[in-house]
């Protein structure tokens, strides 16, 4: 993997915590879900539209209907991630979607895209334990931790799917298809949502901004998946928006709230860390 590759996917990983910082404080402000969800799934097709200029293969339809059934996974999965981050903290939901990780590792292998070396399965179990100990958590919200982590678990099975379809669509395609499909089925199933209102005046600049960010990183991912095919080390280098959501959950989010819990989140995050130098250096 190129070192261009490698620093864009990293760069993407702080984009979604400074992204998924202003949705969790448009949500906080009162904006609905729902608005949040269109508005960043609008975001995502308009910065995918360029791509369909670039790299375009062959179109053929059952390809096509693939990048149609990821751009589904997809917007069902934002509305499970979006769910998350209204019940939970960043640094916990976060963390949490980073089980999609060890989810594309194993769909990536049943499926035949890859073959896993002992030290990639190293990596994503050790991502996973690192997840499990950044959603400490007080007592008291456990229960909101749980509803947070059922949202978050099967955002990541979506988001993993999408993923695995990418790499299953992208060899016919080639990206200046792949992607714009994608996204702009997002959009178009935006309706599918209901009607939404506007919300507080104060909710709408970080909504925008979030849904900005968030649907740039998100087009990028793709756009480095659909590229490389390399989903696996792709996701696990990704993983280190964990960290990102932690730090900035702590300064910039809740501050004392999480404070309590911080060293562990710290101490997951260093295990994400450290299956990503397994991913770059070992495998």
């Amino acid at each position: 993997m190129s070192t261009i590759v490698l620093a864009c996917t990293a760069s993407a990983a702080i984009l979604y915590a400074s992204g998924s910082l202003q949705i969790k404080r448009a949500l906080s402000y009162g904006a609905e879900n729902r608005r949040a969800i269109a508005v960043t799934n609008i975001a995502m097709a308009l910065w995918s539209l360029p791509l369909f200029f670039v790299a375009r293969g062959e179109f053929e339809w059952f390809s096509w209907l693939t990048a149609v059934c990821a751009g589904v996974a997809l917007f069902i999965g934002r509305i499970f991630s979006v769910k998350s981050l209204e019940v939970g903290d960043l640094s916990i939901v976060g963390p949490l979607l980073g089980m999609k990780t060890l989810l594309v590792a194993v769909f990536s292998f049943a499926t035949g895209q890859a073959e896993l070396t002992a030290w990639l399965w190293v990596a994503a179990i050790t991502a996973t334990i690192g997840v499990i100990l950044i959603q400490r958590g007080p007592q008291k919200q456990s229960k909101y931790r749980r509803k947070a982590a059922y949202y978050a678990a099967a955002a990541s099975v979506l988001f993993a799917t999408c993923d695995i379809l990418v790499v299953e669509a992208r060899r016919q395609l080639g990206i200046g298809w792949l992607s714009p499909t994608l996204f702009i089925t997002l959009a178009v199933l935006v309706p599918c949502l209901g009607r939404t209102t506007k919300g507080p005046v104060k909710a709408q600049k970080p909504i925008f901004l979030g849904a900005g960010i968030m649907g740039f990183q998100t087009s990028l991912i793709i756009l480095l998946i659909g590229l490389t095919g390399q989903a696996v080390l792709i996701n696990i280098i990704y993983a280190s928006r964990a960290i990102w959501t932690v730090v900035v959950d702590r300064l910039y989010g809740r501050g004392e709230a999480v404070a309590t819990f911080f060293k562990w989140r710290l101490l997951g995050a260093a295990l994400l860390v450290g299956s990503i130098i397994i991913v770059i250096f070992l495998r």
